[in-house]
């Protein structure tokens, strides 16, 4: 290594050397400066001889060597000592290696700097970085200055400023695969993004277009579909060919994924294709016209005069016309086929159907018929010669034992001597063969083709060069030049024939005609038509046809072919000829061996569905302007743009399915027509119907309350009925997938925040949210459906399993949730829902069924649920006016489902619905209900039938004279109406209506029940409606009186309905049962009330009542006289207070008691007046018990103290009136408040408490008995204390003593006799039909006021004494007459006291003296 490192050294040396002397820089007076020298030469001082000064230069070489050598020029360089001295002037100071340029792989040179050396960082950015850049410039670049720099020391570089970094956009493709599934969900996961997204500070997403999706389609390849806005351009439509409608410039989806990785682009940056310019086409029409026989010679006429070619229009031109053939009847009755001049039959028709002319060319020019294929004469230049006929040769056949056919053909050797230039086939049998033409038919190589039968349409365009269609058997033809021929007779071969095998196809056909029993007599014209149209086609020297006849009550035609095998393309040629044959006559199916096409076969409930027919086959000729007419179970499906949509897409014929339900599940059949050409196709398979997804999310949005800084944990459940999967996420993560997921939410620190949770079907767009607000505090209320929450609050609940909708509650005061809304209904009936509004003849039994399975299924669901029963009554409602006739299975169906909601189990449903707290529309439900079936059975098409179900019987009859019959024995009509002409009636008898509709009458009374079967009748007599009809209903409870014959007016409250007698009357009641006539027919029933209608008892209370409240101004007025007398004793007065607050709450009682009356009299809706008198006479009922109560008090006291002192007269007042006022009014008010909401404070129109519905009764029977029991008790108190102390201390307290027995006898004969007043008024509850029980109670109870006067005021001496001072001093103030003193009018008294009380008055002029000895 030695020697050639030296001479590396060397080399460089001798370079630098020549190069300093080149330039002069070793002259003594020379001075350099270099372009990058940085040193200057000086001189210390001036002097006339110059002193040479070392002076420092730096100098640049630049090498080109090859790049082998360029290590060892490093190492050689890196080997030499510096200062390193060349001569006496001239030293090496230092040698620096900066920089090396070889070429790179792109062809230019890349520029590397040596170790401790870099480029300026202008370098880098003009020439780029071929290297990292891990400093402040860089050590590569690509390429090499050209002002000649090279690299710096790293050391003398300043640092590149650093460049604020500019955003740079670059477009990103994702090509991703995932399931199809998934699809929708990564399409609006992508939709929901707001742009720009950052994802961290460097890099933000401005935009994400999902442009493209490819998927398998059913032929196993891909179909790629753009989204929206989006689009292929037109060179991959053609490549990979188009999947969609090309409505636009380009396609949305092709057959294919580009294999260049190209995808969808946006639709604006896409060119249209250019559009082709259109070539000309020939074509060829075939015209068959019928005229006259004398036109014809004029037709031809005209046809030669036109000169060709003959423009039509711009686009069309006619190049020729050619009359071929004219057929016209012949003497035997049947056609005679004349060919034109130049045009002739093809040898095959000359033998088939025999020429009428002379034979004197290869074949014929007139036929005796017209060809069954619609065949014409040909041109004579196309038809090939008959084939010369094989000279037949001797045979002997030996026939064996077996059964067998001859078969034709029989191959015999043969020898023959021909002639030169005569070419022979042998044994080659020529076929004639029938050529449907075809547009741009392709011919098939050396293939002689035989003459052609073409099959005419009107304006059928007929392609040039037409050959032979697929499926088409050319037999090979032997091309005969007629030569003499010699043939020597060879000895015979004896051939044995082989056995043949017979085989019997059966085939039919279908004429759409209306069948007739003569189809099947050979005289009939159907018959020999088709008979002949069946022997035409398939009758071949191998074979033989025979029509069978039609079927019953059919026109399904069968026939048989017998002979040698035939294929199946054979068959359905013979099926299309016999086709074509007979729609030349009459209206003909030909059923296609393939099915209906169903898009998707399993279908989600109420998305779309399509069904495909066609195209039909091009040999049935129907053309393109055939109709479709689609059929759903063998019905017509008539036009409804709700739920169908009818297109023609491809020559297919397409059915949509707008909204798929369960009852589209069917046989669906489709019907091409063109002329009588009908093409058919039937479904061989059905759809599967898949529910929507129902998806269930708990706990729903809710509060949750947290205490004390403390965690807390909320489970949330998401679920999915099957077969789909959900996704459980919050706004961050997933948190769980799969058909029911469970999830623990643990809230670790309590702060009020928001969490929202998401539960989403995969796949879908369905979803449901839970938003949980984290709130501190205790909550007011709590339970599992409705969470926790404060007063006042909202909150919703989650319905049950198979349930949608929701549940919604309030916080109340108690602590407790109140359900204030219910929306909860079960998933069948929200579908039978929806889809009744979308009703057809198709649908409806399907619908009707399913309807009937799901009420009886879910029976305890349905009738338990307002929900429930209001969609399904809305069912009903949407049937009664879908304006389609109802038959009897359809009817069953709606009796059953009817019968489910009016069981006993609906009743307290239906009573919620029907009051008033509700909605207008919930209060109609009954009416409603009633009004859908009453418009059903109008509808009714059976003319007699009887249906009988659980809780409905359906009976419709006809009758002539008049109508007698009984319906489940509980309810008999009799109609006897004059006049002449078919009745008809329909009578719909229901077993438990009255659960249904309210007892309501016409006056709003509730107080009374429906006692019979509700009875729905319509009928008339031609069209005019019967106006005398008899009803005799079994009353279903016999204790109840004054029956009313009632039908339900759908009018009455605001369109609410309710019982009205108008044009009703009962005419007899005997044996439990009521004979009604009406004038009109609707729904009736009896009306009967648990009141005895007695005469003598309102009687009693009016009599009662006046003389009650007579007593009662008595009593107030003998209270005013002597009020001022009974103050002094305290005693005394709280006894007069509690008497005259008795009388004036019994006394304003009475007087609302006959306001009362009026108002339950008067007409009209008087509702909120009754409500009024009721509260008023309840109130002041109740404060003559409790002013009673406060008297007994009073007693006990008085009794209990020993007389001594004790409360104050004020105190005692204040206890008096609280007891006597407040008690009454807090019970009155809250029965009031507790029972007015729900319409049930009175009984009806008659202004008194509710005993039935909601028992408010009690609110005064209760306190009033219990008042009279504790009566009792401080009687019996009362008396034992006085019985032990009969000493009386003073005269002070014996005149208390004798106040004391005054109340206890008073007590002692009211509380009784007032006891016994309700004890009978709650008798007359109990046994409602003992007309003395009402008398009595009549009469103790109207006589109130005088048992008051007489026993709580007249039996007492002190009163009566008091009263007869005042009627003396009365009477001292009178003048005297001649017939003596008149008395006042207190004078009777006086007289009865005098007897009885021991007061001796006596009287003169100047004073009144009186004694009192007491007895």
């Amino acid at each position: 290594m030695g020697l050639p490192k030296a001479a590396a050294c060397v080399a460089v040396l001798l370079v630098i050397y020549y190069s300093l002397d080149n330039q002069e820089v070793m002259e003594t007076k020379a001075s350099y400066n270099h372009s990058r020298g940085k040193r200057q030469v000086s001189a210390t001082q001036p002097s006339a001889t110059t002193i040479n000064v070392p002076m420092d230069f730096d100098l640049l070489l630049d090498l080109t060597i090859p790049v082998s050598i360029l290590p060892l020029l490093r190492n050689s360089l890196n080997s030499i000592s510096f200062p390193f001295t060349l001569n006496q002037s001239l030293q090496v100071l230092d040698i620096q290696f900066t920089t090396a340029c070889f070429p790179n792989s792109t062809g230019g040179l890349q520029c590397t700097c040596e170790d401790q050396f870099a480029w300026p960082c202008d370098k880098c950015d003009v020439y780029g970085a071929c290297s990292n850049v891990t400093g402040p410039t860089c050590e590569c670049i690509n390429g090499r200055p050209s002002d000649g720099e090279y690299c710096e020391p790293i050391t003398s570089i300043n640092p590149c400023p650093t460049p604020t970094p500019e955003p740079m956009d670059f477009d990103l493709l994702l090509d991703l695969t995932i399931p199809v599934s998934i699809l929708p969900l990564l399409r609006n996961s992508l939709n929901s993004i707001s742009f720009p997204f950052t994802l961290n500070q460097s890099l933000q997403v401005l935009d994400i277009q999902f442009t493209t999706a490819c998927f398998p389609n059913s032929t196993g390849g891909l179909q790629c579909t753009c989204e929206d806005q989006f689009a292929w351009p037109c060179d991959k439509c053609d490549v990979y060919g188009a999947c969609s409608n090309v409505t636009g410039p380009t396609c949305e989806c092709i057959n294919g994924r580009p294999s260049d990785g190209e995808y969808c682009e946006p639709i604006t940056s896409i060119n249209p294709c250019p559009t082709p310019t259109p070539e000309p086409m020939d074509f060829d029409l075939l015209l068959d016209l019928t005229i006259p026989v004398s036109i014809l010679p004029l037709l031809r006429n005209s046809l030669n005069s036109i000169s060709f070619p003959f423009t039509l229009n711009q686009s069309l031109q006619v190049l020729d016309i050619q009359f071929t053939t004219a057929c016209f009847p012949n003497s035997t009755g049947g056609l005679q086929c004349t060919c034109e001049d130049q045009f002739a039959w093809p040898c095959d028709k000359c033998d088939v159907y025999g020429a009428c002319s002379n034979v004197t060319r290869p074949t014929c020019e007139c036929i005796n018929g017209r060809p069954s294929d619609g065949e014409y004469c040909e041109p004579i230049t196309s038809i090939n010669p008959c084939p010369t006929p094989t000279p037949e040769m001797l045979t002997s056949t030996v026939r064996t034992t077996t059964n067998t056919t001859t078969m034709p053909n029989t191959t015999m050797p043969v020898t023959t001597t021909t002639m030169p230039n005569t070419t022979t086939m042998p044994n080659t049998t020529t076929m004639p063969v029938t050529t449907t033409t075809m547009p741009n038919t392709t011919t098939m190589p050396n293939t002689t083709t035989m003459p052609v039968t073409t099959t005419t349409m009107p304006n059928t365009t007929t392609m040039p060069n037409t050959t032979t269609m697929p499926n088409t058997t050319t037999m090979p033809v032997t091309t005969t030049t007629m030569m003499p021929v010699t043939t020597t007779i060879m000895p015979v071969t004896t051939t044995t024939m082989m056995p043949v095998t017979t085989t019997i196809n059966e085939l039919s056909f279908v004429l759409d005609i209306d069948f007739d029993e003569s189809f099947n007599e050979e005289s009939n014209d159907v018959f020999i038509n088709a008979n002949r149209a069946i022997q035409t086609q398939c009758r071949t020297p191998q074979s033989s046809c025979q029509l069978s006849g039609f079927r019953s009550g059919s026109t399904i035609g069968d026939y048989t072919i017998r002979g040698a095998s035939l294929s199946d393309t054979e068959l359905q040629a013979i099926q299309t000829g016999i086709f074509l044959d007979l729609s030349e006559t009459y209206p003909i199916i030909f059923d296609s061996q393939s099915s209906l096409k169903l898009e998707p076969t399993t279908v989600i409930s109420q998305q779309e569905a399509t069904v495909t027919c066609g195209p039909p086959p091009a040999n049935l000729n129907l053309g393109t302007n055939w109709t479709a007419e689609w059929r759903f179970n063998n019905n017509p499906i008539s036009s409804n743009e709700d739920l169908y949509e009818f297109s023609k897409v491809n020559e297919e014929a397409v059915l949509t399915l707008k909204r798929f339900f369960g009852t589209d599940i069917g046989q669906y059949e489709c019907r091409l027509k063109s002329g009588q050409k009908i093409f058919r196709e039937r479904s061989n398979k059905n759809f599967t119907l898949q529910e929507q997804p129902l998806i269930r999310l708990t706990p729903l949005s809710r509060q949750i309350h947290c205490q004390d800084m403390a965690s807390v944990e909320v489970k949330l459940e998401c679920s999915v009925n099957e077969p789909y999967t959900v996704v459980l996420r919050n706004s961050t993560k997933v948190l769980g997938t799969g058909n029911s997921i469970s999830y623990s939410f643990l809230i670790p620190i309590c702060e009020k925040t928001e969490h929202t949770f998401t539960c989403q079907v995969i796949g879908r767009q369905e979803l449901k949210q839970s938003t949980l607000e984290i709130t501190t505090g205790a909550p007011d209320c709590n339970n599992d459906v409705f969470g926790t929450g404060n007063l006042g609050q909202m909150a919703f609940g989650s319905c049950e399993r198979d349930e949608v909708g929701e549940r919604k509650g309030v916080c109340q005061e108690d602590g407790l949730w109140k359900e204030v809304e219910n929306n909860c209904t079960l998933r069948p009936v929200q579908e039978l829902l929806l889809q009744s509004e979308l009703l057809n003849a198709n649908s409806l039994p399907g619908f009707l069924d399913t309807l009937s399975d799901v009420t009886v299924n879910f029976t305890e669901e349905v009738v338990k649920s307002p929900t429930n029963i209001n969609a399904i009554v809305d069912i009903l409602s949407n049937v009664a006016n879908t304006p389609l006739p109802i038959n009897s299975d359809l009817a069953k169906d709606i009796l059953l489902t009817a019968g489910v909601l009016t069981t006993n189990g609906s009743r307290g449903t239906w009573e919620s619905l029907n009051n008033g707290s509700r909605n207008e529309s919930q209060t109609r439900r009954s009416s409603t209900f009633l009004q859908s079936l009453e418009n059903i059975t109008r509808r009714i098409t059976d003319v007699s039938l009887a249906i009988d179900t659980p809780y409905i019987l359906l009976n419709k009859t006809t009758f002539t004279d008049s109508f007698n019959a009984s319906f489940n024995s509980s309810v008999t009509i009799v109609i006897s109406e004059p006049g002449e002409g078919e009745k008809n009636i329909t009578v719909m008898t229901f077993a438990s209506m009255h659960n249904v509709l309210p007892a309501r009458d016409e006056a709003n009374s509730s107080r009374f029940d429906i006692n019979g079967r509700v009875v729905l009748v319509q009928t008339s007599i031609g069209n005019i409606p019967i106006n005398n009809i008899s009803f005799t209903f079994n009353l279903n409870n016999t204790s109840l009186v004054n029956p009313q014959c009632v039908f339900w007016n759908f009018s009455l409250f605001d369109d609410r309905g309710g019982w009205d007698n108008e044009g009703c009357m009962p005419v007899e009641i005997k044996n439990g049962s009521v004979t009604c006539n009406c004038n009109h027919l609707t729904s009736f029933s009896i009306l009967m009330s648990p009141f005895v209608n007695c005469e003598v008892c309102s009687l009693i209370t009016f009599i009662g009542v006046g003389i009650s409240m007579a007593s009662l101004v008595i009593c107030l007025i003998i209270e005013a006289v002597i009020w001022r007398k009974i103050r002094r004793n305290t005693t005394s007065y709280l006894r007069h207070v509690s008497i005259v607050n008795i009388a004036v709450s019994l006394l304003i009682a009475d007087i609302w008691f006959i306001i009362g009356a009026s108002i339950s009299e008067a007409p009209g809706d008087n509702r909120d007046a009754c409500s009024a008198a009721t509260f008023f006479i309840h109130f002041f009922y109740l404060a003559m018990f409790f002013w009673m109560l406060a008297s007994a008090l009073l007693l006990l006291y008085r009794t209990v103290s020993v007389f001594d002192g004790g409360l104050s007269k004020r105190s005692m007042l204040a206890i008096g009136f609280s007891i006597g006022y407040g008690g009454p009014i807090i019970i009155a008010v809250i029965t009031i408040a507790a029972t007015a909401p729900s319409e049930t404070y009175t009984q009806g129109k008659f202004c008194w408490l509710n005993f039935k519905e909601s028992l408010a009764i009690i609110a005064f029977v209760l306190p009033a008995l219990t008042i009279v029991l504790f009566h009792l008790i401080i009687l019996i108190v009362v008396l034992f204390k006085m019985l032990r102390r009969r000493a009386v201390a003073d005269s002070a307290q014996a005149g208390q003593r004798n106040v004391l027995l005054v109340i206890a006898r008073t007590l002692a004969v009211l509380t009784p006799l007032f006891g016994l007043t309700w004890g009978l008024g709650i008798g007359t509850l109990a046994d409602p039909e003992n007309q003395g029980i009402h008398i009595a109670f009549s009469f103790f109870n109207s006589l109130q006021g005088f048992f008051i006067l007489v026993f709580g005021l007249l039996l007492d001496k002190k009163v009566r004494s008091e009263i007869a001072i005042k009627s003396q001093i009365s009477g001292s103030g009178t003048t005297s007459t001649s017939a003596g003193n008149s008395s006042s009018a207190f004078g009777f008294l006086r007289l009865w006291r005098r007897g009885r009380d021991g007061y001796n008055i006596s009287s003169n002029d100047s004073n009144v003296t009186q004694s009192l000895n007491p007895s």
